[in-house]
């Protein structure tokens, strides 16, 4: 009774405007007050807030997020952009497609999706107009594509899934390689398929010769070589996700400085915005363990899973209504507040049942890329609207065609598990 009360409380400081980490924080203390009274609060901030932030295994956080600042400075992604369309341009919908590889491309270099979004909206909106395409068409494409940084790794919300679950953060961005790469597919089948369907939607652009085509790809061997020595990091065991994502912060630093894509002064507000970004998920990751530690005092966890169990209900059945909960949850809020908020109560009941912690990791990290796209948050949609100063009702409306494409993904992922686990499963 008072954990349904806890949980109703915090839903209302986030409904307030209250900041996620604090809201967690503030009701998890009045909780804990409730439960075990002033002694059981004084315990756990004597210690949480520290042994949540001091995790080693939490730098791997602020590194990834330094790599996709880097490379987010250093216009990587245009050149992806640029290749792509040489690529692809001359196809019906090839610039929408570019645009997909394009996204598929920073995310498999930075992980952020709010990242891939900003700069995909300034390089391909523009040249997608130019070539005839609807703003709602452009847009949407932009909006939803973007989305695909949080699946290919590195992606931050399959480490913060792995940190809280106790789960090989490792096998876990390996898992998001398969359903990240089906993503882009289906994305793009689902681009010819619109067009052939609604001809003239998206035009044919320009033709290039094999040569420009071939140069194109010159710029981009380096950042190449960088992603696929962290993949091959985390794969083989050689380092540690950690490691990985050291690896991959200093080999994009020295990348960029070295062929002049970033200066000092650019590197400087890179490592600048990456202590923002980290400052803001510690706060949200120490206010998620009070909140926790009430919900571990009331045995919450403990006691749906024994609710659940007298229950004569399908498996599958309890799995579509947490994945209905957690739609609902990504049209308000983050995606790793949700993480943080969710995991304690559902990854126990979900490995309860016997389903594999990996894909249930793939599976709520997809399910976080919707509620990037789905009113009223959306990050996606915002970052899109901001960039290119078009109203946010018209990227809402260009994604509703594309999250059709994402939700086939979605109910291929929940239908065969084997695409998420197998390559994580060859690992040592």
């Amino acid at each position: 009774m008072i954990a349904g009360a806890i949980l109703i409380f915090m839903l209302v400081l986030l409904v307030l405007g209250m900041p996620v980490g604090f809201a967690m924080g503030v009701a998890g203390m009045i909780g804990l007050y409730l439960e075990g009274g002033p002694g059981a609060i004084a315990s756990i901030l004597s210690n949480a807030p520290y042994r949540s932030a001091a995790n080693f295994a939490l730098s791997t956080v602020p590194m990834f997020i330094f790599m996709a600042e880097i490379v987010s400075r250093a216009n990587i992604v245009q050149e992806v952009f640029v290749a792509a369309r040489r690529w692809l341009g001359k196809i019906p919908g090839g610039l929408a497609i570019a645009t997909v590889i394009a996204s598929a491309g920073m995310g498999a270099m930075s992980g952020s999706s709010t990242a891939a979004a900003a700069c995909m909206s300034s390089i391909a909106v523009p040249e997608m107009r130019r070539a005839g395409y609807n703003l709602e068409v452009a847009t949407g494409v932009v909006t939803v594509a973007g989305t695909l940084a949080i699946m290919i790794p590195p992606s931050i919300p399959l480490v913060i899934y792995g940190l809280v679950t106790e789960t090989s953060i490792g096998k876990l961005l390996i898992a998001g390689i398969v359903p990240g790469i089906m993503t882009a597919l289906v994305y793009s089948a689902g681009i010819l398929l619109w067009n052939k369907l609604r001809p003239g939607v998206m035009p044919a652009g320009q033709a290039y010769s094999y040569r420009e085509k071939l140069a194109s790809l010159k710029p981009l061997w380096a950042f190449l070589i960088l992603g696929s020595v962290v993949i091959i990091t985390l794969y083989t065991g050689i380092g540690t996700p950690t490691e990985a994502a050291a690896i991959g912060a200093f080999g994009a630093a020295v990348i960029a400085l070295t062929t002049r894509r970033i200066d000092l002064k650019g590197l400087y507000n890179a490592a600048l915005q990456t202590a923002k970004i980290t400052t803001m998920i510690f706060t949200i990751i120490i206010g998620a363990m009070v909140v926790g530690y009430f919900f571990t005092l009331t045995q919450t966890a403990q006691n749906l899973i024994a609710f659940i169990g007298t229950l004569s209900i399908p498996h599958w059945f309890i799995i579509g209504l947490l994945v209905i909960l957690y739609l609902i949850l990504g049209c308000m809020m983050d995606q790793i507040a949700i993480l943080l908020l969710t995991l304690p109560l559902t990854f126990p009941l979900v490995v309860s049942m016997g389903y594999d912690p990996i894909w249930f990791g793939v599976i709520v990290t997809k399910l976080a890329e919707v509620g990037l796209v789905t009113p009223p948050v959306g990050m996606n949609a915002y970052v899109v609207s901001a960039t290119i100063r078009v109203p946010l009702e018209q990227v809402f409306k260009g994604t509703g065609v594309m999250l059709m494409f994402e939700f086939i993904t979605l109910c291929l992922l929940l239908a065969f598990p084997i695409i998420t686990t197998w390559i994580p499963s060859l690992m040592k």
